[in-house]
């Protein structure tokens, strides 16, 4: 019990220890009867509580962690075997630590990074779920980030700047932080399409007179055309996250199409932004707007090279830039 209650009390990063167990796991839960009289009621009620901790323990691990591990009934045979030791107290107590231990090594011993010391007596380290990890299976885990992430990444580590840590609704098209994404804004920078000066589109070879420049707070885009700008926000992606972006609803309704391409593990900069008007008629964008979400998706290990690493060349980019090769 001390190495549960122990257990729960640890704080890890990145992570709520909170196992859900029924009955709880807490600092001053007990197996009933350890000190009563009625011993065969006593051995009972360990037994029952014993399994129900253990099985709690087992279950929020893979709940809380996510650890997609699918099959856990290797386990299960630890749990139940305390019911072969229903006829000592003393022992019943030092198999339920023991089975506790073997359940926490059992999750994480094929995990390769981080660490943590349990309290107490036991001073037990085992491997951290709190960082880049591997699984046990093989099986990709890349959960989405919600609010309080993005916005303890961009304060703490400027991963988003300038930074609105709520969303701005009112008589505008919304931005700021919503609950699993960013809906960034639209510089008042943009770069109009015009096939006047030119006859082909070649991203090896582009041609800067193919873009009429345009700065102001309303762009308008010609129809069956697009446009390049850029995003107000400059960013930068932690090497465990990708990015993926979606238009806004306001925007595809109109027949506006935003395409972004992932913004990849330690890439940074502002976004380049492609506008395409679909409808057969002329469309508004409105600058300093929202215009597109990003979702980020955090991997359960880092990746072997990034976007850094490979020196790609589109990084730490300012203003709206075009194709390179």
């Amino acid at each position: 019990m001390q190495f549960l209650a122990g257990f729960e009390a640890h704080s890890f990063p990145w992570r709520n220890a909170y196992f859900r167990a029924r009955p709880g796991i807490t600092a001053d839960s007990g197996l009933a009867g350890f000190y009563v009289k009625d011993t065969k009621t006593a051995k009972f009620n360990a037994v029952i509580s014993g399994q129900s901790l253990l099985h709690g323990l087992e279950d929020g691990l893979d709940r809380d962690f996510r650890l997609c591990l699918g099959d856990t009934s290797a386990t299960d045979d630890v749990v139940n075997d305390i019911q072969l030791y229903q006829t000592n107290l003393l022992k019943i107590q030092v198999l339920i630590l023991e089975s506790g231990f073997g359940i926490v090594k059992n999750f994480l011993r094929h995990y390769d990074a981080g660490q943590f010391s349990l309290p107490g007596r036991f001073g037990v380290t085992f491997a951290s779920c709190a960082t880049a990890t591997k699984l046990k299976r093989g099986y990709s885990n890349m959960p989405v980030k919600n609010d309080r992430w993005i916005r303890k990444m961009a304060l703490e580590h400027d991963m988003i700047k300038p930074f609105v840590e709520s969303q701005v609704r009112q008589n505008v098209i919304s931005y700021g932080v919503s609950s699993y994404g960013y809906d960034l804004r639209v510089a008042d920078e943009f770069k109009i399409f015009t096939n006047v000066n030119c006859t082909v589109v070649d991203p090896k070879h582009f041609d800067e007179r193919a873009f009429v420049e345009f700065k102001g707070p309303v762009c308008i885009i010609p129809p069956n055309s697009f446009a390049l700008s850029r995003s107000v926000e400059y960013f930068k992606i932690p090497r465990s996250v990708l990015t993926v972006c979606v238009g806004k609803s306001s925007y595809a309704r109109c027949g506006i199409i935003v395409n972004v391409t992932p913004l990849e593990p330690e890439w940074e900069g502002f976004v380049t932004l492609e506008i395409s008007n679909t409808a057969p008629l002329p469309a508004c964008v409105y600058a300093n707007e929202g215009l597109c979400q990003i979702i980020f998706l955090e991997s359960d290990e880092l990746c072997e090279t990034s976007y850094k690493d490979k020196k790609g060349k589109y990084q730490a980019q300012k203003g709206i830039v075009l194709p390179r090769v």
